[in-house]
């Protein structure tokens, strides 16, 4: 396949160089094909963690995409509430993605009872509309309620994962990109043999599918 130029946008402000190319990395990892140019905005140190955030970020996440776009290829906004990607798509020309609806489509393929993680108090709306009609559950990670808590929380994160499949989940999906940047999906699939769905991962495989059906 071309090459796809990827512009990230984080929304975690003040990452050193290493974790601000930590979701890049992932998407390369992927799909070799793909080269991602990372951005962050600017004014949110511990992250986008309540939906006042969420909106309060928008204008922020716009005038980075507006930097990034002339340069690329796709725009993907690594936040599993998707915040701005709605008013970047009718903004912009080329295409965007967020985590959480990518994270939500995939969820969908599985067909079985999804159960969700989430570092605050609800399941980002961006996930929920993209799994309207299917059968879930979800858990917030005890004691984490922002992205920068979660370094340090596997061992929660593996409680509250074994709990959604005592309630009959088939599957997990992992409803924060920080979930991604501590390497979650791998932990729990080595600690429950259970399929682990990764957002980041997840925007990889949408962002492939778009130039793939383009042809």
């Amino acid at each position: 396949m071309t090459r796809i130029r990827v512009g990230l946008i984080r929304v975690v402000s003040g990452l050193d160089h290493d974790q601000m190319q930590a979701h890049g990395r992932i998407l390369e990892k992927v799909y070799p094909f793909l080269t991602v140019i990372t951005e962050a905005i600017g004014g949110f140190p511990d992250g986008l963690y309540t939906e006042e955030m969420e909106r309060q970020a928008i204008p922020e996440i716009l005038r980075v995409a507006r930097q990034l776009a002339p340069c690329v290829d796709v725009i993907a906004v690594s936040c599993a509430a998707d915040p701005g990607v709605q008013e970047l798509r009718r903004m912009l020309s080329v295409p965007v993605v967020g985590a959480g609806s990518c994270l939500g489509f995939v969820g969908r393929a599985l067909e079985t009872k999804l159960g969700i993680l989430t570092v605050g108090p609800y399941v980002p709306k961006a996930v929920v509309e993209s799994l309207q009609g299917c059968q879930i559950a979800w858990r917030q990670v005890e004691g984490v309620h922002r992205t920068t808590e979660l370094p340090g929380a596997l061992d929660v994160t593996v409680r509250a994962a074994s709990a959604l499949l005592d309630e009959g989940c088939g599957a997990i999906a992992l409803a924060c990109t920080g979930f991604s940047t501590i390497g979650a999906a791998k932990a729990l699939r080595e600690a429950l043999s259970i399929v682990v769905l990764d957002p980041v991962v997840a925007m990889a495989m949408g962002i492939a599918y778009i130039f793939r059906t383009r042809g």
